[in-house]
């Protein structure tokens, strides 16, 4: 028990130890305070306010932890689109007279819009019309009339298998008028569709007698309605001439009266059906004077197979009769 220390001793040493070993610490655990103090002011100073915010924007969890937002005050204070995260991402482009098609030649009927995607695929109409659509028209309709002369190639003509040069000149003085109304509609460069109705007079003056009476002359009241097909030239689709060949199909109505040298009226030598089939076919040109007006000229050619155009018959070989035409269009 003489080698331990007293009990009384023991508390009176640590007494004194915690005395001279506390204040010490303390100042160590203040001075270490006041150094962590100084360098979180410093790097305030040097950093900003939220230092830990840098920390935050080079992450995406602690900014997403945070809810920091890596936009500046100046980013969040401006108005442009491309930093405003309450207005929609997608781009709309502005308002523009090229994407409303009812605003060419400077009208507008309704309010443009800016996303284009009523007028998307829409075909904008063209700054100045081509010089094809300009001349022909193409998919358009032509109502127009026509005025020529007709003529017939009959028995009591006797101008049936002679000579050119006789048939010319036979043909340029025995003639007689004609007139009438067609419809006409241009598909494309090659094909248009014709249809139409005509009125024709046909007369010749001839001695001639069959079965012993004297046939001085005859006269005859055409009446027509046919369809035709026009197959046009394309060369020439590009300028304001157009020029085509036809074909087509029909019916005519007949009154054929002949009389003999004293003017009196003869009565035909069989009875027949007054309406009868002809084919028209021939060809033609015209050319546009203006956007809605276009004149031309048609030969064409009405071949039947009927005997009784001029009231008589001679032979096996039918009667025809052409039409020269002058034609007069208006384009809507």
């Amino acid at each position: 028990m003489s080698n331990l220390v007293h009990p009384k001793t023991f508390c009176l040493i640590s007494l004194l130890f915690a005395i001279s070993v506390i204040p010490a610490f303390s100042a160590e655990i203040s001075s270490e305070h006041q150094v962590s103090l100084e360098t979180e002011i410093s790097n305030e100073a040097l950093w900003g306010q939220h230092s830990f915010e840098l920390f935050a924007e080079n992450d995406n969890f602690f900014r997403r932890l945070f809810g920091v937002s890596r936009r500046t005050i100046a980013q969040q204070n401006s108005r442009s689109q491309r930093h405003n995260s309450s207005r929609p991402r997608r781009y709309s482009p502005p308002a523009s007279n090229s994407q409303n098609p009812d605003a060419y030649n400077g009208s507008s009927r309704s309010s443009p819009s800016s996303d284009g995607n009523s007028v998307r695929n829409t075909p904008k109409p063209p700054l100045q019309t081509s010089r094809r659509d300009q001349y022909q028209s193409l998919g358009v309709w032509e109502l127009g009339i026509t005025i020529g002369t007709s003529h017939a190639i009959s028995d009591i003509g006797g101008n049936k298998g002679i000579p050119i040069g006789e048939f010319a000149e036979y043909h340029s003085s025995n003639f007689s008028l004609s007139g009438g109304f067609y419809g006409r509609y241009i598909m494309n460069d090659w094909f248009a569709m014709n249809l139409g109705m005509g009125f024709a007079n046909l007369k010749a003056e001839r001695e001639f007698a069959p079965e012993g009476s004297e046939v001085f002359r005859f006269n005859n009241d055409i009446f027509e309605f046919y369809a035709k097909t026009e197959f046009r030239l394309p060369a020439l689709s590009r300028s304001p001439f157009d020029l085509y060949g036809f074909v087509g199909i029909g019916v005519f109505f007949s009154d054929a009266s002949i009389y003999d040298q004293n003017d009196r009226l003869i009565s035909t030598q069989n009875d027949y059906s007054q309406v009868q089939p002809v084919i028209p076919f021939g060809g033609g040109f015209s050319v546009k004077i203006t956007d809605s007006f276009r004149l031309g000229y048609e030969l064409g050619w009405r071949n039947t197979i009927f005997h009784y155009l001029d009231g008589v018959k001679k032979d096996e070989t039918y009667d025809h009769y052409f039409l020269n035409s002058i034609k007069i269009g208006f384009i809507f």
